[in-house]
């Protein structure tokens, strides 16, 4: 096949893209393959001490559990993974020690412990800003539905995946799904990913996203609305029924 290139070519041009290097100073960053919950990559740091080098995570998963509100979580998670990998937790970081031939080793487990340490947070996060709105909407859909309404339901998508929802209510024959959703990325894209499968159904429900509050939400918003409806937990009654209609 003529228009072919290279693999070498091409597996080149993907490692150039998916792992990347800077230098500042006495130290060099490496930008890993793997993101943290907000989407940032994983990064380790190099740099010269006494007897070796240190690789360390220069406190990025500390950052990004702090900037969930979660900052107090970080070293008693961080310990607790930091034994099963082999690296050392200080203040706010997670980093080793090691000799040359080691350090490739080093990269890996320090940014391995970094991204656990954070996805580990955020989830716990998340879950528990999701456990107050499923609180509340339960309350608000036993007022409107019944018996009429389930919860802890697996709903089959277009993917034949199978889905864990909130809440599955009918009226009038119609049937909707509830999701309560905190302001959290891994809560956001589960529920827009699952909703997204849902809607691609011959004959969807109807999918609604539950939050605290829309303004508080920023940009997610949009996300969650292109793939059904997004109200409020303390919105009013019609609102939840015109939301099935």
């Amino acid at each position: 096949m003529g228009d072919q290139f290279p693999l070498e070519e091409i597996t080149a041009s993907i490692l150039h893209r998916i792992i990347s290097v800077q230098n500042w100073g006495d130290a060099s960053f490496i930008n890993m393959p793997m993101a943290y919950p907000s989407g940032a990559f994983v990064t380790v740091r190099l740099s010269w001490v006494e007897g070796g080098l240190r690789v360390s995570d220069t406190g990025f998963a500390y950052r990004e559990a702090d900037s969930f509100g979660a900052g107090r979580s970080f070293r008693k998670t961080a310990q607790s993974v930091a034994e099963d990998l082999g690296v050392s937790v200080g203040k706010r970081s997670i980093f080793v020690d090691v000799q040359r031939h080691e350090i490739e080793r080093a990269v890996l487990d320090v940014s391995a412990a970094s991204f656990t340490v954070a996805e580990r947070i955020v989830a716990r996060a998340s879950s528990d800003a999701s456990v107050e709105v499923i609180e509340a909407l339960r309350v608000k859909l036993n007022h409107l539905f019944h018996d009429r309404v389930s919860y802890g339901e697996k709903v089959v998508g277009a993917s034949a995946t199978e889905w864990d929802v909130s809440a599955v209510a009918s009226l009038n024959g119609r049937k909707a799904v509830f999701q309560a959703v905190s302001n959290y990325p891994v809560a956001i894209y589960k529920a827009s990913t699952a909703f997204h499968d849902l809607a691609a159904l011959d004959n969807p429900p109807a999918l609604v996203s539950v939050v605290a509050n829309k303004q508080e939400m920023g940009h997610n918003l949009s996300l969650l609305a292109q793939a059904g409806r997004v109200i409020e937990v303390g919105q009013s009654d019609d609102v939840f029924l015109r939301s099935v209609a």
